[in-house]
């Protein structure tokens, strides 16, 4: 009489092929969970942009926050807690009840410099070629979404000198006073 059943063999190239398929479907997990937090974050500056139009509708101007605020890029605010900041990321947001909480990152993700600023704000005056006084919502993204990152609202006057965008992996808001 003759045993049936599987030899070692055909197990191991069972076990193989499934161990194949999982990977591939881990992968495609990864790359859906880095877009959902880029889409998170696009629209954590989208809901920024309506607490500052209301801000500028109270106050008469977007909040210069960046005098004492922490740096990654000069006088840029950051706003996340990889780098440890204590500051919260436009505070006078909060404060003024326009919103609740400001985004926070956790994930370690870095801009295209290398930095763990994922969010930043700065309010500048007659930056690049531009004149006029300027409000910028900025935040770095962890795919390739150059459709993403174009969609902002870039200024011409800003593409001279200001380089966020072109790789596609940030998306700014420009806000003029």
């Amino acid at each position: 009489m003759k045993n049936k059943g599987f030899t070692l063999i055909e197990l191991l190239v069972v076990i193989s092929i499934i161990g194949l398929l999982s990977s591939i479907v881990f992968a495609s997990l990864n790359s859906a969970r880095a877009k959902a937090r880029d889409a998170r974050r696009i629209s954590d500056l989208d809901q920024l942009r309506l607490a500052q139009d209301m801000y500028y509708d109270s106050f008469g101007q977007y909040p210069d926050v960046t005098a004492g605020g922490q740096d990654c890029w000069g006088a840029w605010q950051a706003g996340n807690t990889v780098n440890g900041s204590s500051v919260q990321f436009l505070q006078p947001l909060v404060t003024n009840n326009f919103i609740s909480v400001t985004p926070h990152e956790s994930s370690g993700i870095k801009d295209a410099w290398g930095s763990q600023c994922t969010y930043r704000y700065m309010r500048i005056t007659n930056p690049c070629t531009c004149s006029g006084t300027y409000a910028v919502l900025y935040t770095a993204l962890e795919t390739n979404s150059t459709q993403q990152a174009q969609s902002d609202e870039r200024p011409s006057c800003f593409l001279g000198c200001w380089g966020e965008g072109a790789a596609g992996y940030d998306y700014a808001i420009y806000l003029k006073e």
